[in-house]
């Protein structure tokens, strides 16, 4: 697709048109980020690159990525140090149906080493919604990364196993197919013979106590905050120090969608220190300024309330609410969470949750 015209909403959004009536909308700051420009072309799937650029820049860090791989994979055991981590190619290319040669890019793919004895590649795919096909996507992932060894002189000589980790940010469980074999609606009674492709999917919201703990990474910061948010806690506390913080926003705007995130103004603690407890109280004090700036009051807050719930009940999306009612997404934001968390709520159940 090519961007025909980029047109701006207010001071905060901008709208990427394809032609005349279709659109989406961004904010500018992520417009600028990504450098898109009049006449760029870019594939259907720019919503998921968008996110993916946020992913990579925290889950990039040779520690985090580490760290995720020492906790889910091997129970917390520091097998992994993050000078053993190498980069490897995320993209790789494949032929359809139309006899076009189509890229595939992986979000995040490393490669270990230990000695002469200990090499494996290790992929992490982040997902905020179920998918029924992830199963072929990353089947399709694994088989172009063992093929690049073929590929490659010098892999030949150490061919390795690649593994793939799910990271799933919902707030319910993964309620779909985990292997190749569940996915095909006709069966051919061959299952003894077809291979079968079983993903590893790691439910965040669903850590344990014992696992979060086991994180020495800003990631553990992350899974505590879903888990807490999961479970209800009004007050999300956690002192530890956040080494990578503007990442660490930018990951958190996207999954936690919340776009406050993208527009605090974070100062250290006394102990020169940024902790989540900081975010969470700056991304407080900012919806309470910015409800006193537009004099919300109790009723209109409960009419958009109302409001949010009857769209979300047509299927709106996020985007769509905000730019039909005429609001920010960051004031819709909140309201949308909390309403698709707690469906059989009313407005004034939702307006005392936020409250």
């Amino acid at each position: 697709m090519i961007i025909t015209k980029l047109d701006k909403v207010g001071t905060k959004q901008v709208r990427l048109f394809f032609d005349e009536e279709k659109y989406c909308l961004l904010y500018y700051n992520e417009i600028r980020r990504l450098g898109f420009h009049e006449q760029d072309e870019i594939g259907q799937e720019a919503g998921m690159r968008q996110k993916d650029k946020v992913e990579k820049l925290l889950e990039d860090y040779p520690d985090v990525f580490a760290d995720i791989i020492n906790v889910l994979i091997y129970d917390g055991k520091q097998v992994i140090s993050p000078k053993q981590l190498s980069e490897t190619k995320v993209r790789s290319q494949y032929k359809a149906a139309d006899s076009i040669l189509h890229e595939q890019e992986r979000d995040i793919l490393k490669v270990w080493k230990k000695g002469k004895d200990h090499k494996v590649i290790f992929g992490i795919e982040n997902q905020t919604s179920t998918d029924k096909q992830m199963s072929f996507r990353v089947m399709g992932y694994d088989g172009a990364s063992y093929r690049s060894q073929l590929n490659d002189d010098e892999d030949k000589k150490e061919l390795c196993e690649v593994v793939t980790l799910i990271l799933y940010f919902g707030n319910g469980h993964w309620d779909t197919s985990k292997e190749l074999r569940d996915t095909f609606a006709k069966k051919g009674n061959v299952e003894k013979y077809a291979n079968n492709y079983k993903l590893n999917v790691f439910e965040i919201a669903y850590l344990t106590e014992e696992q979060i703990k086991m994180f020495q990474s800003d990631f553990g910061i992350i899974a505590d905050y879903f888990v807490k948010r999961r479970k209800g806690y009004k007050t999300i506390e956690n002192h530890k120090p956040i080494k990578h913080v503007d990442e660490m926003l930018k990951f958190m705007r996207i999954f936690a969608e919340d776009e406050r995130f993208l527009q605090l103004d974070i100062k250290k603690d006394g102990k020169g220190e940024v902790t989540m407890c900081t975010i969470l109280d700056n991304a407080i004090n900012k919806g309470i300024e910015q409800g006193i700036e537009r004099g919300i009051t109790q009723g209109e807050n409960l009419k958009l309330i109302m409001q949010v719930q009857k769209k979300i009940k047509k299927g709106d999306s996020i985007t769509k609410i905000a730019d039909d009612l005429v609001e920010d997404e960051i004031v819709i934001s909140p309201i949308y969470k909390m309403v698709k968390e707690y469906p059989e709520d009313t407005e004034k159940d939702i307006y005392q949750r936020l409250n």
